[in-house]
């Protein structure tokens, strides 16, 4: 290092050297120099083998001139590697090929060493043995070791004049016999029996073999092996070593992984999604995923000119004195402060609800007004929607405090959202990496909470500033594989731990036990592949030395001899029998064949060889857990283990109260273990839903009565359907936030809004034109009059509303108005004999836009009840003056209802409306009906005479409700297909209706009775 600095040099990474390879390859293409790899030069991983290649083409000594003896590409390579060369002068930089070369002329200069040790060196490229014969020539006495199996670098070390000894042990057990006979078809072993040291075991996928592993590294520290006496040698890297990790940190079992862990990079995912949005013509659900990784920053997390140093000193940067790392920034260690920006109504601020919002609003995309008209108009959807609640429900609802959180969250998600899509609507098409490269700059730190790696990342990449104009998608591609994950650096000192590594970082250490997982087909060994830029035709005509097909299978096969070398006492192979992402077997490889072969001189059958490593595996996928408890790797295996003991019992008895710790371990799993056994026994209790009258309750019931508050029809009719149901509904005013289908279609409150609205209007712009009523003679201007209401009203909710896609809002609209003309027709039909006189009047507390006439206190029923709603229409009868009560419905016309008096309790609006407008107004009211008078419910009309029987069967109603709120027997007790469309499923569990089959029926009396009704 002193003399690249005298030099003014600085050593590069290989990011560096693929920046400089790209920066080569665009040079090329733009002056048009490349012919061979002209037509591939600007895709997006030509760099990434560019650099591969030229790397090791400068480690073998290749220059320029030998790479224009190469038939095909010859002269495009040595014209890329003369610009690379020249681009690293240019930096003042140097790679690996000139790091050694440097370090072999300080080596020629230094005084000469008394004794070098060479042990297990790996001596592949010339510059690499160029520097090892400049450490043995300075030396007076050089004494290297070599693996047996690494014919080749003893080759040349004998051809640097070493003198080989072979000192092979002759040892007779598992681990010498694989020694001496892995991969020596010349030498026949005899054949002879396992004793112990050499285990081969399978497990079902990758992940069960890595809980494998740290289970037999607990039973080695068990018996005495230190962690830092274990290493795991893992040839495919890329599918074991995060489930190694996962599975030794399960264990609690220390490791240090030779390079480093590779974690999800969570800042760089949301960052690639934002990139993702804005290559995607603004795509809504690109920025919906970017919000699914809880990146955004809050006001107070947002850094003004945040900068992070690349860690590539070929670039002329220091790291920064205090660097923020995503690897410690969790974001479920932020618990903000309760009376921050970030909380709002007792949740945290927005990000979490934000993605429904953008998928509900329909924000297709395209650009960035079609935006904020869409989030303008969802927001005036959801005003719309608590407009209808509160028609429907009568108030004060949990549905109507849950649409106006949504819609605080949805002003919080404008307000972030909106600028961020404006500034991405204004990137070019393409530009140069630096142009880029400075617009990511200045957006990273307003979007993520972590920006600090992928910032590094982005100064990692200033080399390739000048190449482009490329475009954001070819961008983004380059980051992609930069940003998706992070390495995290091992720790400094690695005893105490186990050792994770590849196969090649064996050389020179031993091990008393290893591991190596993964000997099963295209796992170990990996199929060897010519390189793509350098075929082994182009190599042997430009060097014979540069390994090809021949040299890379004898390097596969050294790879297992080093790992089978390392163990000294104990050497477990293993693979993984089920490729899961697929659902297929695997099957072992061949390697696993000679394996055996070596220790015990025959080659097995292979499913013999299945069977053995399954039965020494004895793990499946049935159950997560070894067969006895003491070989768990942690408490869940444990406590699988435990109670697969006791399912596995054929006498009940004989377990009878075991594994009763876990109750005590877990006071949450306790409750609902004795929950559900105590909702699963034959008597009533309160986890059934009861409320026990106690002091302490009495109160608390006595205020939810119908006498001490009022309720709506649509909530009493809960109470027929499900006790429970109504108990959670309208009395703790539960309610999942229903989140509105988005106007791809309409969904069915933003319709019946729109319905409702459009008929209230109609017969108030007839009222005050003194129209009314409606007669078949007056039939057509009245339809004239609808029409330029619904276009009004039409109008008016599209442009609030900015409906995604037009055709499917006309259609809609369309729909709407052929069921309003039909609407109209009916009228008509009674116009002779019923007058319309009041529309929506409303009684009780119940805000929107209702009749004047609409009284803001309740109405009591029978001198007990209290009852609130709104009423659609009511009519006076032409010749005797009586009322009619109408209640329109906009859905399905239900079977079987020509009968209904009240529907066993659940169809209360007709009754109890006429007896609400007897007692409000002191009027006579003849009877009320249900209307259904849309297409989809025929049109038709249920009336139900207000007489002594349905009186008395409305006042039953209310008497059995009342009752059952005084005495706390509100259980959960459903009809047979209400849980099917109960919104509280979750909380009850599915097998409802079964188990109350199973109670004693008497205490359901009252329900029983009310469901009998007709």
């Amino acid at each position: 290092m002193v003399a690249l600095a005298m030099d003014g040099h600085t050593p590069s990474t290989w990011l560096g050297a693929e920046a400089v390879a790209a920066r080569a390859a665009f040079d090329a293409t733009r002056r048009r120099s490349l012919k061979y790899f002209a037509p591939v030069a600007s895709t997006p991983g030509f760099p990434r083998a560019l650099a591969r290649t030229l790397q090791e083409l400068r480690l073998a000594g290749v220059d320029a001139k030998h790479l224009l003896r190469a038939a095909r590409g010859g002269a495009d390579l040595a014209d890329l590697l003369e610009r690379v060369e020249e681009s690293f002068d240019r930096a003042s930089s140097v790679d690996r090929a000139a790091l050694f070369d440097t370090a072999t002329n300080v080596i020629g200069r230094a005084h000469p060493a008394p004794l070098v040790v060479l042990i297990d060196l790996a001596v592949d490229r010339r510059a690499e043995l160029a520097f090892i014969a400049a450490l043995v020539a300075g030396a007076q006495t050089a004494f290297a070791t070599m693996p047996a199996s690494d014919r080749a670098g003893i080759a040349r070390l004998e051809a640097m004049g070493g003198i080989v000894e072979d000192r092979r042990g002759d040892g007779t057990g598992d681990l010498a016999c694989l020694r001496r006979y892995l991969f020596s078809p010349d030498t026949l072993p005899s054949e002879r029996k396992l004793d112990g040291s050499l285990e081969f075991f399978s497990a079902p996928g990758e992940g069960r073999e890595a809980v494998e592993i740290a289970r037999r590294i607990l039973r080695e520290a068990r018996a005495g092996v230190r962690f830092d006496e274990i290493a795991v040698l893992v040839r495919s890297p890329q599918n074991y070593v995060g489930l190694i990790e996962h599975a030794l940190r399960r264990a609690k079992v220390p490791a240090w992984f030779s390079r480093g862990t590779r974690r999800p990079l969570t800042s760089g995912r949301a960052f690639l999604a934002l990139l993702a949005c804005a290559s995607e013509q603004l795509s809504a659900s690109r920025f919906a995923e970017y919000l699914s990784f809880a990146q955004v920053p809050l006001e107070s997390e947002k850094k003004e000119g945040a900068w992070a140093a690349s860690r590539d000193e070929a670039f002329g940067r220091v790291l920064s004195p205090v660097e923020e790392d995503d690897a410690v920034s969790d974001p479920g260690s932020r618990v903000p402060d309760p009376g921050s920006d970030s909380v709002l109504a007792g949740t945290l601020r927005a990000p979490w609800r934000w993605e429904a919002l953008i998928v509900d609003a329909a924000v297709i995309g395209r650009d960035a007004t079609r935006w904020k008209r869409r989030l303008d108009g969802k927001h005036a959807e959801i005003e719309r929607q608590i407009r209808e609640a509160k028609r429907e429900d009568g108030g004060d609802e949990a549905r109507i405090a849950g649409l106006r959180q949504v819609q605080e969250q949805l002003n919080y998600l404008k307000s972030f959202a909106l600028p961020i899509v404006e500034e991405m609507a204004t990137w070019p098409s393409s530009a140069t990496w630096g142009e880029w490269l400075d617009r990511f700059d200045a957006l990273a730190p307003r979007v993520l909470k972590s920006p600090a790696h992928v910032l590094r990342v982005l100064a990692d990449l200033r080399p390739m500033g000048e190449v482009g104009p490329i475009d954001l998608d070819e961008a983004r591609r380059v980051l992609a594989e930069r940003l998706l994950t992070m390495e995290s650096e091992p720790p400094a000192h690695r005893y105490g731990r186990v050792f994770v590594g590849t196969p090649e970082q064996a050389r020179g250490r031993t091990f008393r036990v290893v591991f190596v997982p993964g000997l099963a087909e295209r796992m170990f060994p990996q199929k060897p592949r010519e390189d793509p830029m350098m075929l082994d035709g182009m190599r042997e005509a430009v060097d014979v030395a540069l390994p090809t097909q021949k040299q890379r299978l004898a390097a596969e096969r050294l790879l297992l001899q080093l790992a089978a070398g390392a163990a000294s006492e104990r050497l477990h192979v293993s693979y993984p029998r089920i490729e899961l992402s697929e659902s297929r077997a695997r099957v072992p490889s061949f390697y696993a064949l000679d394996v055996m072969r070596a220790a015990t001189g025959r080659v097995p059958h292979h499913d013999e060889l299945e069977q053995r490593a399954r039965e020494a595996g004895d793990s499946t996928l049935a159950w997560p857990a070894p067969s006895t408890p003491d070989e768990a790797i942690d408490d869940q295996e444990h406590d699988l283990a435990v109670l697969r003991r006791l399912l596995d019992e054929t006498n009940p008895e004989a377990v009878k109260g075991h594994a009763h710790y876990l109750l005590k371990l877990n006071e949450c799993l306790r409750r609902s273990v004795v929950d559900r056994w105590a909702r699963g026994q034959r008597r009533w209790s309160p986890n059934d839903g009861l409320t026990r009258v106690q002091p302490y309750t009495r109160d608390a019931l006595a205020r939810q009565r119908l006498s001490a508050r009022s309720y709506s029809a649509s909530a009493l009719q809960l109470f027929s359907a499900c006790p429970y149901q109504f108990v959670l509904s309208a009395i703790y005013r539960l309610r999942p936030f229903e989140q509105p289908e988005p106007l791809q279609r309409m969904d069915p409150l933003t319709r019946g809004s729109l319905f409702h609205e459009i008929q209230a209007s109609f017969f108030r712009t007839l009222q005050s034109r003194s129209a009314l009523p409606i007669t078949t003679a007056t039939v057509d201007s009245a339809r004239a009059v609808l029409d330029d209401v619904i276009e009004q009203i039409g109008g008016r909710a599209h442009d609030e509303l900015v409906p995604a896609v037009e055709r499917v809002w006309q259609d809609e609209l369309a729909t709407i108005r052929r069921d309003l003309h039909a609407w109209l027709e009916y009228l008509a039909r009674d116009g002779e004999e019923w007058l319309p006189i009041y529309f929506e009047l409303a009684f009780g507390p119940v805000p929107g836009e209702r009749d004047e006439h609409s009284m803001r206190g309740d109405v009591v029923i029978d001198g007990r009840f209290r009852l609130r709603g709104a009423i659609d229409l009511i009519e006076e009868h032409v010749q005797t003056g009586v009322l009619r009560i109408t209640d329109h419905k906009t859905g399905r016309r239900p079977d079987r209802i020509d009968k209904v008096l009240i529907g066993g309790g659940a169809v209360l609006q007709p009754v109890l409306y006429s007896m609400a407008v007897e007692a409000a107004l002191d009027r006579v009211v003849h009877h009320g009906r249900l209307f259904y008078c849309t297409s989809t419910g025929s049109f038709s009309s249920h009336p139900i005479l207000l007489d002594e029987r349905s009186r008395a069967a409305g006042r039953e109603v209310l008497e059995v409700v009342d009752r059952a709120i005084e005495t706390g027997f509100l259980a959960a007790a459903p009809t047979e297909e209400a849980c099917d469309r109960c919104d509280f499923r979750p909380v009850c569990g599915s097998d409802v209706f079964r188990r109350v089959a199973r109670k004693p029926p008497e205490l359901l009396a009252d329900l029983s009775a009310l469901r009998s009704r007709p």
